[in-house]
């Protein structure tokens, strides 16, 4: 009896004096396996609060409690840069509810006074793992929460696929209410995410860990067990059909070899690109998104303007038999909008609007993707690839739009003909992703930005997705914010590189260098998904964070000015290439949109005769910009 109250006194002790370790071991497991289930609903958005929410709040509770206590102290290497990103949000978000918020539609204080309080949130985590971690062993059992809730995400990523196993999705409004969702053959998969983009990055954060810890672990059990835990994996990343997932991962793993084993790195490229183009052949649905990313696509243009109001297809006169089809003269763009969005609807009452079945051409130009803004509830327009140039197929004094089914019923009619002067050219064409970010979520975002370029518009200022990290942080918090941000990341590459040669313990090595490739690889996935918005990513960001950091610290033997190096750093040369770079393309980006000049076509010639006149083509590009004919 004595021996097991000493070792229940024992464990209670272990547990009260490691209590935020326990903690970040919980929601480590518990953030990426529960899933996204509403509790309290928020006004003005669909987004709810949720389980984590309050089991973070309790963790951080227990942290103020120790704080108070003078058992830990508020002392980190990031805690005054992330006290000034906190005090940018609070100016830039204070900022946009007095003075930005009264000149919008659809943006409200209390959506941006909570999304200023959930990155406080997100990022407090970080000091909950800093402060957990006290001794170098205890990675071990990190490492161990880490691929435990990996198989978790595998399995039930499996499940949903083979076994009708439940996604709950945040993706739409009514996804969002926690309505259990079985998916199709053809979906893709989120596991135990709120998407497939969430688990994608999850992904991208994890393996890179998983597959150079198999470089610092002895025991070969273990090294084949994290193997196939990564293959697993990376076969659940193409179920999510994430195309910059894939390819942003690959930049991770090569980074993870290079630092590893660079002798490795050749051989990882062939290695890595078999195994992915035969995961790519048996899942045909990334395969097919990769193909389509530039498709050909035929483009309906207003031959007075050279506006493109839209992709078209060619329908047989069939087509509209026994449907009522109303016309309409379109003489400008604005009319064509108020036509086909059925807010006009002069004429269509009349008996003569209808246009006669006898008059439709064996061969109708019917539009099927509208690149004109006509509201909410008509389909995304298509972003073009040098349309000025493309080639004229056709020439057409009308076309033919199909109603949606709200206007349907208000105009009494099916489609649609518009009568004017189009053509048809056959054009490059961003798919529908692409599309969004370009002539929606980013120019939106770059509004939002413009306003005010030191502190933005505010949390709360831009829609839900701007698919963009990068620009959704200048949106909101301006170029403050946005280089407070960077530098988090910037001092924590400064820590790794002073004390990660005086790290002594290859397990410890591997975890960071694994840490630091899925870092990469989340960066640059940010430039498409707003990755660092996600919560379950966000959450999961910052203990890792924060156990890197305090792990780095542990094997600190020398002291060193951050703020210094962090001068240093922003004032090398490689930082001014960057600055140059970032200076070069504000100023020539407005001349991207600019037509051929007459020395383009010169030079366009001069290549057309390279063909067969050419010996070397490094002399002959060469002697382009020096002996070109006295063409300079």
């Amino acid at each position: 009896m004595g021996k097991l109250l000493n070792f229940f006194n024992k464990s209670l002790s272990y547990f009260w004096n490691n209590i935020l370790f326990i903690e970040t071991l919980f929601l480590l497991i518990f953030i990426p396996l529960y899933p996204k289930l509403p509790l309290i609903d928020i006004k003005n958005t669909w987004v709810y609060i949720r389980a984590e929410d309050f089991v973070v709040v309790f963790v951080l509770f227990s942290w103020f409690l120790l704080l108070v206590k003078e058992k830990i102290t508020i002392k980190t290497p990031l805690t005054i840069p992330i006290i000034i990103f906190w005090l940018i949000g609070s100016v830039a978000t204070i900022h946009g509810v007095l003075l930005v918020f009264p000149t919008l539609a659809n943006v409200f204080p209390n959506v941006a006074f909570l999304a200023y309080l959930r990155h406080i949130e997100y990022m407090s985590l970080f000091f909950i793992a800093y402060a957990g971690i006290k001794t170098k062993n205890q990675l071990k059992a990190v490492i161990v929460s880490l691929v435990i809730t990996l198989i978790g995400v595998i399995i039930y990523g499996f499940g949903q696929r083979y076994l009708a196993f439940p996604a709950y999705l945040t993706m739409n409004e009514q996804f969002a209410k926690g309505v259990p969702i079985t998916l199709s053959a053809l979906s893709r998969i989120p596991s135990t995410f709120a998407g497939h983009y969430d688990l994608a990055a999850y992904l991208v954060l994890i393996i890179p860990i998983m597959i150079s810890l198999i470089f610092g672990i002895k025991n070969y059990l273990l090294k084949i067990i994290l193997l196939f835990t990564s293959i697993f994996g990376t076969v659940l990343l193409f179920m999510t059909v994430s195309r910059v997932s894939f390819v942003v991962l690959f930049v991770g793993l090569m980074v993870v070899f290079f630092f590893q084993k660079r002798k490795l790195v050749l051989l990882a490229i062939p290695a890595i690109s078999v195994f992915a183009v035969l995961i790519l052949i048996s899942h045909s649905s990334l395969l097919n998104r990769f193909q389509n990313t530039v498709s050909q696509a035929d483009v309906l243009i207003d031959a007075q303007t050279g506006d493109s109001l839209g992709n078209v297809r060619f329908v047989p006169k069939e087509y509209f038999k026994n449907k009522v089809v109303l016309q309409k003269t379109v003489k400008d763009k604005q009319a064509l909008a108020l036509a086909i969005s059925g807010q006009d609807k002069t004429g269509y009452s009349s008996s003569s609007a209808i246009f006669p079945y006898k008059l439709i051409p064996k061969q109708a130009i019917l539009l099927t993707a509208v690149n004109i803004p006509t509201g909410e509830n008509l389909p995304q327009g298509t972003g073009y690839i040098n349309l000025t140039l493309s080639p004229v197929t056709n020439r057409a004094d009308t076309f033919f739009y199909e109603l949606p089914p709200n206007l349907k019923v208000s105009l009494s009619a099916q489609i649609l003909v518009l009568h004017g002067d189009f053509i048809v050219k056959k054009a490059q064409a961003y798919d529908l992703s692409f599309t969004t970010r370009f002539q929606g979520e980013w120019p939106r975002a770059i509004d939002a930005f413009t306003r005010n370029i030191l502190v933005g518009s505010g949390y709360g200022s831009v829609s839900l997705a701007v698919d963009n990290n990068y620009l959704r942080i200048l949106a909101e918090t301006g170029i403050l914010g946005f280089i407070s941000f960077l530098l988090l990341f910037l001092i924590l590459g400064i820590y790794a590189q002073k004390i990660f040669p005086d790290i002594d313990s290859k397990l410890t090595k591997s975890f960071i260098i694994g840490f630091g490739g899925g870092l990469v690889g989340l960066f640059l996935n940010a430039t498409l998904i707003d990755v660092f918005e996600a919560s379950k990513i966000a959450y999961l960001l910052w203990m890792l964070t924060g156990i890197t950091f305090g792990l780095l610290t542990l094997y600190q033997t020398r002291k060193f000015d951050v703020w210094i190096e962090v001068r240093k750093a922003v004032s090398s040369v490689y930082a001014v290439l960057i600055y140059l770079f970032l200076l070069c393309f504000v100023v020539f980006s407005p001349s991207l949109n600019n037509f051929f000049v007459g020395d383009d076509f010169t030079w366009l010639r001069w290549a057309a005769e390279c063909k067969n006149m050419c010996n070397s083509s490094f002399s002959t590009i060469l002697s382009y910009f020096t002996t070109a004919d006295g063409f300079f």
